[in-house]
């Protein structure tokens, strides 16, 4: 008796804990229209999708690994992973899916050319930011990223499911008219960026991968891309995982994009430089071409032809 009286006092303080923690979850947020970005509406809340999520064009993407998604993921949303938007006959590692290969993923996923995509992952949506970015350079423009992602839904204490979902097969098509590669930065732009007093080329990574004390699996040299400045991808993100307000991106990023007509995020392979990519574009709206560099370091380490700086 004693023994079921102790689980019930647990049970009960494991309750109290999960709501007090999504009451302040709740209170600690700031509405997404609230926080003044050049473009809100490429970001939606829990809460929206919550009373959107039911209706037949809108498709839910879970992109992480398929163990995780597996463990719980919003209801109705699909998996995808990075190998199912890589080109795997790339001569680099990492390198985005071309339309038709990307085209095919979508097809197989049950997903439509007039779907609104609503892409979410448990990491501040980095892995997001790259799918939303290779679909903006194809020509779906109907994609939003979840705001605080999983984290924030399950915080918030709604609900999660554990069984596949999947939609019903379809033909997807690219248009190649909507195309635009504006976004997108060859190896020739960075080296032209490299020489250009108003060009900056940005490393979104972390401090020990730019300095040269970290080599991530899949790079050939430590360091970074001589004159590159470091500003690692999760300056963007609030403790919550939820983005920060354009006046904190602002003073994130201001002093070192200030007077600049080019910036060329890149990082390991082209995964937060996306996140940094879509902050700088579509939060912040920057007035400067913003190109991600898809090769990133994965190709810029590889060609022994390129110049390496290893940091201080």
């Amino acid at each position: 008796m004693l023994k079921s009286r102790k689980n019930l006092l647990v049970l009960a303080m494991i309750l109290v804990f999960v709501l007090s923690f999504s009451l302040m979850a709740a209170a600690q947020f700031v509405p997404i229209e609230d926080r003044g970005y050049a473009n809100p509406e490429v970001l939606i809340s829990a809460e929206e999708l919550t009373e959107i999520m039911e209706r037949d064009d809108v498709k839910i993407v879970d992109f992480r690994n398929m163990a995780m998604y597996m463990t719980g993921h919003v209801p109705g949303a699909t998996n995808v992973w990075r190998s199912d938007q890589e080109n795997t006959d790339a001569d680099y590692g990492g390198i985005r899916a071309t339309p038709e290969q990307m085209a095919a993923m979508l097809s197989e996923k049950g997903i439509a050319e007039d779907d609104l995509i609503v892409i979410y992952d448990a990491k501040g949506d980095y892995d997001a930011s790259r799918m939303w970015w290779i679909l903006t350079m194809y020509g779906h423009d109907k994609v939003r990223l979840l705001d605080g992602g999983l984290e924030r839904w399950k915080a918030l204490g709604k609900d999660t499911a554990i069984l596949p979902s999947n939609y019903d097969e379809t033909d997807y098509s690219f248009d190649e008219s909507e195309f635009d590669f504006s976004m997108l930065a060859t190896t020739e732009d960075v080296e032209a960026a490299i020489d250009n007093e108003t060009a900056l080329v940005l490393d979104t990574r972390s401090e020990g991968e730019h300095t040269g004390a970290d080599l991530k699996s899949g790079a050939a040299r430590k360091g970074c891309i001589p004159g590159s400045v470091w500003i690692e991808w999760t300056e963007a993100l609030n403790d919550d995982l939820t983005f920060k307000s354009a006046e904190d991106l602002r003073a994130v990023y201001g002093e070192a994009i200030e007077g600049k007509d080019v910036i060329v995020p890149y990082c390991q392979s082209a995964v937060r430089s996306s996140h940094t990519t879509f902050v700088l574009t579509q939060l912040l709206g920057v007035d400067a071409k913003v190109q991600n560099y898809d090769g990133s370091w994965i190709e810029w380490s590889a060609r022994e032809d390129l110049p390496v700086e290893n940091g201080e």
